[in-house]
């Protein structure tokens, strides 16, 4: 139906920085297109908080450039319909930064504007009408009024000319919604639409369209890849559930996370916003009570910072949704009566709460995916930004009993790979518990006050560093599904998050001595001997010149007309091709230009110095050109001979220039470290002294504990080279100070690879007693003999001789490379040098 193009797909996805699932979801769509029947309802069912709108903006721009001129985008009400229009309005906040299809965006209220009826005039634009879907259906409602009858601005009623498209696919945003009260009149409206075909977008399909579904990507793999928050079950201990104990817990969780938030954003220089509590209702007399409740001078104190979103509340208190991300939106507690659990997707929805009648559908997607999207697009390491917390009515040992239906609410079925680890260590894996079949967790609940439930493995990732919530990105990592916590727990994690934040990471002052660092940085770079064109062979010059000397230019074709009797007498004409040439007339160059415009060309050449020596030089060289080319005043050149001349030779001196003789020259510069000393760490680090084995290490966590490192906290990205070298360091005699190399340091050391020239970062620089500055380097066994590790240590090597040799630099330098087998078996510094690839 629509041809797929693989190659579109990647340009599209690149285009738009799509996230993989919603490259993964965009292939699919694309590949059942192509063999789809006419009018298909094809859905992809994503997680809420994945990036639904990014879809449907790549799929717009691959629908335009396979040829699509007519798309209707349908959504299920005016709020997400206004979200949708912002999505694609150039200029506005929310607009989808890298769409590539320009949109005419028609809406039943720009109809009648005359650049519509232009547009619907012209097949060739690209048109998206964003509709609700009541205006679809034939109710006597003004809406669907407006779509069903002729304006005056198209001369045809809007539904009329989306039946007569012939290419017009429909796109329904929350696509379960359809399959509710009207389903059977919104298949009927969009089956007689006519379309190639209706694809839906939903985190929640509904059971009818299971058959329907092209592409899957469920919350747990969301939560597991770090593509939204992680879900924290909150409960009172002592089963305390009024709604102002919750509540004031709620303002407290949501408190702290404010403090950590700020810290972060004037420490990162991001945006801040206010972070929001999310309070559902059943009814709105309920909702009232709550407005009321948050608005009371021993909560918020301010009714200006309660939103109350129900069905009788006027469009002006809706459009304040909109500003919720606002830096100066005073607005800190959102109540609503259901009103949003589709299509309002602001990122700082950080504390959840509902009232008791309505717990059993907290966890839902809809309810729960308010608050589960990132403020910042990916993940900090930080617990307090990374996670949503959930508040319960039940007490936590009802909560823990009620574990697995929660968990299989959250997770699905990966609800049986989960493991269980009582009161986690952040940064530091343990073994874990598997839950088994029953309901309960297999857990005293009077001996925990956080239960950590994490998933194997995943799919993709993307986040800025792998924290504690995965190992390394290798096979058998975990990520943290969803936690169970008390409010003490939290509130322990939030100071710890705060002083994480809150602290700058200086180097450390005991190892002042040794500091400033003076680290070599070594440059090669190719040299050439001058070239002059005085130095040129004049005798070579007038031989090339010789061999323009004749000028075969255009000449005349000949033809001879003549008469000639046949044997019948009768006269026939008879043309005859004359051999001999008669050159053509040609616009002639004179003689002064001809040298005039070669000195310039010789002058002008890649190399040649603006001096009075060479301008001498390039006249001799013209004029003996000419000389032997046997150009004078009285026998000038054509234009075209003259070019043809000319650039022969200006091509043949600069073959003369590359052959001079080249060389490699190389310089040694001193970088001056720490410059800056302070770093930021947003991460509450783990005790290093935790970590006995592989299994307990984190890729990329920060550790703390470190005597001799200029830092005391420092990140590692594997446990059998880099985190074991750096125990050895700090114990072993021998070692005075190690620093860990890393984008803030300033040794880097060049290898090639082929014909391709590369950088690399050693792991660490060592001082031992002597003074001796070394590049440590560790390595799995599997790569030590690699061709990779074979070319960086060569060039160490080479690096280790430039800077040694040179005047400038007054410290010894040393380069060792180890294996994880000689780190396992090295008990001190001399035998890890023993052992180790060793060079001074």
């Amino acid at each position: 139906m629509i041809e797929y193009d693989h190659s579109l797909i990647e340009q599209v996805s690149h285009t738009l920085d799509l996230r993989k699932p919603n490259q993964d979801a965009l292939d699919a769509l694309a590949q059942a297109l192509r063999t789809a029947e006419f009018g298909a309802e094809l859905v992809a069912d994503l997680a809420t908080g994945v990036g639904k709108t990014y879809i449907a903006g790549a799929l717009l721009d691959y629908l335009y450039a396979s040829g699509v001129s007519n798309v209707v985008i349908v959504t299920p009400g005016s709020t997400i319909q206004r979200k949708t229009v912002d999505n694609l309005t150039p200029g506005h906040r929310k607009y989808l930064r890298g769409l590539q299809s320009n949109p005419l965006v028609v809406t039943l209220d720009s109809l009648e504007r005359g650049e519509v009826g232009a547009a619907l005039e012209d097949p060739a634009r690209f048109k998206v009408f964003v509709l609700t879907v009541q205006s679809l259906l034939r109710p006597n409602t003004n809406s669907a009024r407006r779509a069903y009858r002729e304006h005056e601005t198209t001369g045809v009623a809007l539904y009329d000319y989306l039946q007569a498209a012939g290419d017009l696919v429909v796109i329904a945003d929350e696509h379960h919604v359809y399959y509710s009260g009207n389903a059977k009149k919104f298949q009927q409206a969009i089956e007689q639409m006519h379309p190639l075909a209706l694809v839906g977008l939903t985190a929640t399909p509904h059971e009818a369209t299971e058959s329907k579904i092209v592409y899957r990507y469920p919350l747990s793999s969301a939560i597991a890849d770090g593509y939204v928050k992680i879900p924290v079950l909150v409960s009172r201990r002592d089963g305390v559930a009024d709604l102002r104990t919750q509540m004031a817990d709620g303002l407290t969780l949501l408190a702290a996370k404010a403090t950590t938030m700020r810290a972060y954003c004037d420490m990162t220089r991001q945006a801040y916003s206010e972070p929001i509590l999310f309070v559902v209702a059943s009814t709105i007399d309920e909702a009232n009570e709550i407005r009321d409740l948050l608005a009371g001078p021993d909560m918020l104190s301010d009714p200006s910072q309660v939103l109350l979103v129900t069905s009788e509340e006027p469009d002006k208190t809706l459009s304040l949704l909109d500003t919720l991300e606002n830096p100066d939106s005073p607005i800190r507690a959102v109540v609503s009566v259901g009103m949003l659990k589709e299509g309002w997707d602001v990122k700082n929805v950080y504390v959840i709460a509902s009232v008791r009648s309505l717990e059993s559908s907290l966890l839902t997607e809809q309810v729960l995916g308010r608050g589960l999207r990132l403020p910042f697009g990916t993940r900090t390491g930080n617990p307090m930004l990374d996670t949503v917390e959930v508040l319960s009515h039940r007490s936590f040992t009802a909560l823990l009993k009620q574990a697995r239906v929660l968990l299989e609410e959250t997770l699905g079925k990966r609800t049986e790979d989960v493991v269980v680890t009582p009161n986690p260590v952040p940064g530091i894996i343990s073994p874990g518990l598997l839950p088994g079949s029953t309901a309960t967790l297999p857990v005293d609940p009077n001996a925990v006050d956080s239960i950590e439930v994490s998933l194997p493995d995943g799919s993709a990732v993307n986040l800025k560093d792998h924290s504690q919530y995965g190992d390394s990105p290798a096979s058998g990592r975990i990520h943290t599904g969803i936690v169970f916590a008390t409010p003490e727990s939290r509130a322990d994690a939030a100071r710890s998050s705060e002083k994480a934040v809150a602290e700058v990471v200086s180097p450390k002052p005991q190892r002042a001595h040794t500091l400033p660092l003076f680290i070599p940085r070594v440059t090669r770079t190719t040299r050439r001997d001058s070239f002059s064109l005085a130095n040129l062979d004049l005798t070579q010059v007038e031989a090339l010149g010789r061999q323009f000397a004749n000028d075969e230019g255009d000449s005349l074709r000949r033809t001879a007309l003549n008469a000639q009797r046949d044997l019948m007498g009768d006269a026939h004409v008879v043309l005859a091709e004359q051999h001999d040439k008669v050159a053509a007339s040609a616009q002639l160059i004179p003689y002064l230009s001809i040298e005039n415009d070669l000195v310039g060309r010789l002058l002008r050449t890649d190399g040649i110095e603006a001096s009075v020596r060479e301008a001498n030089a390039a006249l001799k060289v013209a004029q003996v050109f000419l000389d032997g080319a046997r150009v004078t005043e009285s026998t000038p050149w054509r234009i075209e001979h003259g070019r043809l001349a000319t650039t022969r030779l200006t091509e043949w001196i600069k073959q003369r220039q590359a052959a001079t003789r080249t060389w490699i020259e190389t310089s040694v510069l001193l970088n001056r470290w720490p410059d800056p000393q302070e770093r930021i760490e947003v991460v509450p680090p783990a005790d290093r002294h935790l970590v006995t084995s592989s299994s307990a290490f984190t890729r990329g966590y920060p550790y703390k504990g470190w005597e001799r490192s200029f830092y005391d906290v420092v990140r590692f990205d594997a446990y059998s080279t880099e985190f074991r070298l750096a125990e050895l360091f700090d114990t072993a005699s021998g070692v005075d100070s190690w620093l860990r190399v890393d984008g803030d340091v300033p040794l880097r050391i060049d290898y090639s690879m082929g014909a391709f020239g590369r950088q690399y970062e050693p792991d660490f620089v060592v001082i031992d007693d002597e003074r001796t500055h070394w590049i440590i380097e560790g390595k799995r066994d599997s790569e030590i003999a690699s061709a990779v590790v074979e070319a960086k240590c060569s060039a160490a090597r080479d690096w280790l001789r430039a800077v040694n040799e040179d005047s400038v630099v007054f410290d010894h330098w040393g380069y060792l490379l180890a294996s994880e087998s000689v780190v396992a078996n090295s008990s001190s510094w001399l035998a890890l040098r023993r052992g180790a690839q060793t060079f001074v």
